[in-house]
């Protein structure tokens, strides 16, 4: 490799076929060689799992670009992936990497790679089997630089033929000759496919090691990667790196793992070889080295190998146990798909009385803005196998994760009953219960209209969110954001979003807190008249962003970023995101996201079909007390007024200023400042349509939403 070029080396494992631990793998041997490409993106791996791996490759290569360093990577072993979801990872790698980027795979197969598109784009090197065999000159000097060997240019003629210039061949050979083994005899025994004169081979240069060394290669041969006080472990000896150093330097395809120093790995022929040797002789050994590795490895927070290893000791018990051990770890880390991925590994039938492990799975849905009737259910089913006090105490966490369930699907009507245990006795569970439950009830008050309960509950909660990732207080930030913009403390509600932003970045600028908070941020910079901001926020938002995270962040994220759009002169991308947050609208079944979208489209323009907007038309009356009801009925109303006043006829544009003045009538001034403002501005863009004059109380609107600071209000009203 040439002077001043990046090397990423990626050795493939069996793991490799799940496209989740793929990329992880991925990021992490670039981030040896870049730390800052891949430092932002493992959160998008841990909330969007395999959904986010076109995002995160694109990433990759965007910022392989931007650092403009020539980088190879290195991707080893591949012949072990088989899944058509890792295949297309790298196969996107190929077809879409950058000049800047250089990708060498060795693999003894071709399967599902695009060769023939890059070998007609002449884009692709191919070096064979043919190319790769040493031919006499070459293993001459190769068996120079092992030492100790007494080779005649007739034994190295022979030994080269003999194995079709195999460097591995040609290694275990030059092995056998120096622990003993006549050259000529040798050379009369090698027949046959690599695979059976590498078989060969091995067992000769195990005959010619001493017993320990044996012993040692052959335990140590049991994990992927060995370190030495792994090694100690499973060979029982005190001097488990001295042993390994020894094993490296007599040649025994020991080999250090790039990127990870005091780590080594065992060439993939050899290890294959150890571990059939093992089988054969000494099955109940096997098993015991598993569960020796799977130990170690728990006890060194390494969870994902740990649990290969329980299962490959016939132990899956171990490995249920010790994920239900580490799953509050996995949570606090924000490593949900981590914590899935690893659960899909483990028998259903042990899993399904764990009410411990159950309870974690819904929480990592919730927390990735999945369903999770799914998951409560299952935790209810194994609840009956708990003793009754830590019944009583899961079904209060399992309550507030309900409440989470409750807003994300705008739901209030439970939520003050769902939390209410959680909240009364905080101390007597982890901070995640008393921190989401404090959030939860927060977000009920706000939209019972009562900001000053906001403010109290979500102050109360503050210790136990301390105790917590991030994640909690960006939605505590972003909560307290909303009550000031409701209250019309625009200064203040601006000042919260950027908190919530600035917490949310230590997640990770690509992670999903980082979106949602930017959202309401870039929502409310639209309102205030910082377009050009508001438009890299929304965007952002946009591009990989969760479906779920509440209707607040949905109309944001949609309705905003269109308005945005369409104020940069945009309008068909304002049409194609309203059209995208319909479709979430419908599926998760949001009467206000959907209210909100319809409103968007009747103030752009956009045309809705016949039935849509005679609904909207209709005369419609709200008695309901639920917020979310209210809201709901004040954008359809809003809607209505709207098509009313662009109609053709004069009784229509008179319909919709009664109207309009109806529905301010019908909002609390004092109770409700920012929705009373905007039914005002409403109110005086039908006195407008209908050619009257204003009345007192619109002709200072504009001036008033100056001095709030929400100039855009203002001139998309027509004020200005």
């Amino acid at each position: 490799m040439r002077a001043g070029v990046a090397v990423a080396w990626l050795t493939i494992d069996d793991g490799d076929n799940n496209p989740v631990w793929f990329l992880a793998h991925l990021l992490e041997s670039i981030r040896r060689v870049h730390p800052g490409v891949a430092e932002s993106l493992d959160h998008v791996l841990e909330e969007h799992g395999d959904d986010g791996s076109r995002y995160l490759l694109t990433s990759i290569i965007d910022a392989l670009h931007d650092a403009d360093e020539p980088t190879t990577l290195i991707v080893d072993d591949w012949q072990r992936v088989s899944d058509s979801q890792t295949i297309a990872a790298l196969s996107f790698l190929l077809e879409h990497g950058c000049h800047h980027l250089q990708i060498i795979v060795t693999s003894w197969s071709r399967t599902g790679l695009p060769l023939s598109r890059l070998r007609l784009a002449d884009e692709l090197v191919e070096i064979d089997s043919a190319a790769l065999r040493f031919d006499s000159g070459e293993a001459t000097s190769f068996f120079d630089s092992l030492g100790g060997l007494s080779l005649t240019g007739n034994d190295v003629a022979a030994l080269t033929e003999s194995t079709d210039g195999w460097a591995a061949g040609l290694q275990l050979a030059g092995l056998s000759v120096r622990g003993g083994a006549d050259a000529s005899t040798l050379v009369g025994k090698l027949c046959g496919t690599s695979e059976v004169i590498g078989e060969f081979l091995a067992e000769n240069v195990l005959a010619s090691l001493e017993p320990e060394i044996v012993d040692f290669v052959l335990a140590t041969s049991i994990p992927e990667r060995i370190c030495a006080d792994l090694a100690s472990a499973l060979a029982q000896v005190p001097r488990g790196q001295a042993l390994l150093e020894q094993v490296a330097q007599r040649g025994l395809f020991l080999q250090p793992v790039d990127g990870e120093p005091g780590w080594f790995h065992y060439h993939q022929m050899f290890a294959e070889f150890l571990r059939r040797r093992l089988e054969r002789d000494d099955p109940q050994r096997v098993a015991q080295l598993h569960r020796t590795a799977a130990l170690w490895l728990k006890e060194h927070d390494r969870l994902h190998d740990a649990v290969k290893h329980a299962l490959a000791a016939g132990d899956p018990a171990l490995a249920v146990d010790f994920v239900e051990d580490d799953e509050t770890n996995l949570l606090e880390q924000s490593k949900m798909t981590t914590l899935l991925e690893i659960v899909k590994k483990l028998p259903p039938r042990l899993i399904v009385s764990r009410e411990r492990l159950q309870l974690a799975i819904a929480w990592a849905n919730i927390l990735l803005q999945r369903k999770v009737p799914a998951a409560l259910n299952l935790f209810t089913k194994a609840l009956d196998h708990a003793d009754p006090a830590t019944q009583a105490d899961l079904r209060v966490e399992a309550d507030v994760l309900q409440a989470v369930a409750d807003t994300f699907a705008d739901r209030i009507d439970r939520v003050d009953t769902l939390v209410a245990e959680a909240l009364s006795r905080p101390q007597t569970f982890h901070p995640r219960v008393p921190a989401v439950a404090g959030n939860v009830s927060a977000f009920a008050a706000l939209y019972r209209f009562q900001f000053d309960q906001v403010r109290r509950l979500l102050a109360w909660a503050t210790p136990y969110r301390e105790m917590m990732g991030p994640f909690v207080s960006v939605y505590a930030r972003c909560y307290l954001g909303l009550a000031a913009k409701f209250a019309l403390d625009i200064a203040t509600a601006v000042a919260e979003f950027r908190r919530a932003v600035e917490i949310a970045q230590s997640c990770g600028t690509n992670s999903n807190a980082t979106r949602i908070a930017g959202a309401f941020l870039g929502e409310m910079l639209h309102d205030v008249g910082e377009l050009t901001e508001a438009k890299l926020l929304l965007d952002e938002s946009y591009r990989l962003s969760p479906e779920g995270g509440g209707v607040d962040y949905l109309v944001a994220r949609f309705v905003a970023g269109a308005r945005v759009n369409a104020a940069h002169g945009d309008c068909a991308a304002a049409a194609e995101r309203l059209e995208a947050g319909m479709a979430v609208a419908d599926q998760l079944h949001l009467p206000r996201l959907s209210a909100a979208i319809n409103h968007e489209r009747v103030r752009l323009g956009i045309g809705l079909s016949p039935p849509v907007s005679a609904r909207l038309r209709d005369t419609r009356h709200n008695s309901s007390d639920d917020g979310m009801v209210t809201l709901t009925y004040e954008l359809d109303e809003a809607s209505a007024i709207r098509l009313l006043s662009a109609g053709g006829s004069e009784q229509d544009r008179a319909d919709a200023h009664r109207r309009a003045r109806d529905l301010l009538t019908g909002i609390d001034a004092t109770l409700r400042p920012w929705a009373a403002l905007r039914a005002q501005l409403l109110l005086a863009e039908t006195l407008r349509a209908a050619g009257l004059q204003p009345d007192p109380e619109s002709a200072g609107l504009a001036q008033r939403c100056n001095e709030l600071g929400l100039v855009r209000l203002a001139v998309e009203a027509g004020l200005t």
